[in-house]
């Protein structure tokens, strides 16, 4: 699958869900690279979010990964 497809799938997704949300999702990509090489993928979406709420989540959410990171 490549980045539009998954894109679009996400977006299904967030609107099948039926409620304000947003999403960061991130996936290995098969690209029959070998796994030193392999590459990842990352889109974001936000369906009936305001964009201030989203950018707050999306700041929670990188500040959460960075100090669970770093532990």
């Amino acid at each position: 699958m490549d980045q539009q497809d998954i894109q679009k799938k996400i977006e299904s997704f967030l609107e099948d869900l039926g409620v304000p949300s947003f999403i960061v999702f991130g996936w290995q990509k098969d690209d029959g690279k070998s796994p030193e090489q392999k590459q990842f993928g990352v889109v974001s979406s936000y369906h009936k979010v305001p964009t201030n709420v989203a950018i707050k989540g999306m700041s929670w959410a990188l500040n959460d990964f960075i100090s669970k990171s770093l532990k």
